[in-house]
């Protein structure tokens, strides 16, 4: 794998402290508006794959419904990044998701291995394409 520059490294985990901050905050609109107008999600679990910013935005907020009003929080680590030579990024790392209720508890899902395409637009990352892959389901 070719070396990154810090900064790059830097700017991809900024980028992903601030969408999924959002999608722990509830605001769905804007999580879905940091994927491209016609971006791809794929989520966990063989569900189908979304399209396009609305239906990532009411798909996640659907998805949420599963936290019954518990705090869930998005945990990445171990990313790689891997610069394109057509100027796109792709990234691939783990993620674990922590749901904690009003009374202190907390439950964890399944971890995940995602792979991103992450491209510039306006000089400001956006997602191409996100696929998650849980670790208790059999592999691709």
């Amino acid at each position: 794998m070719a070396a990154v520059s810090g900064d790059l490294y830097v700017e991809v985990q900024m980028f992903y402290a601030r969408q999924i901050a959002m999608l722990d905050d509830g605001d769905f609109e804007g999580f879905a508006g940091t994927f491209l107008p016609d971006g791809v999600f794929r989520p966990a679990g063989g569900r189908a794959e979304v399209c396009g910013r609305e239906i990532i935005a009411k798909a996640s907020e659907a998805a949420s419904d599963r936290f019954d009003g518990a705090q869930p929080r998005h945990w990445f680590d171990m990313l790689r990044v891997t610069p394109e030579a057509n100027g796109g990024i792709r990234t691939n790392y783990y993620a674990a998701i922590s749901i904690t209720a009003s009374d202190g508890s907390t439950r964890w899902e399944p971890t995940c291995v995602v792979e991103d395409e992450l491209v510039r637009v306006d000089g400001e990352l956006a997602s191409r394409s996100r696929t998650v892959v849980r670790d208790d389901l059999p592999s691709r």
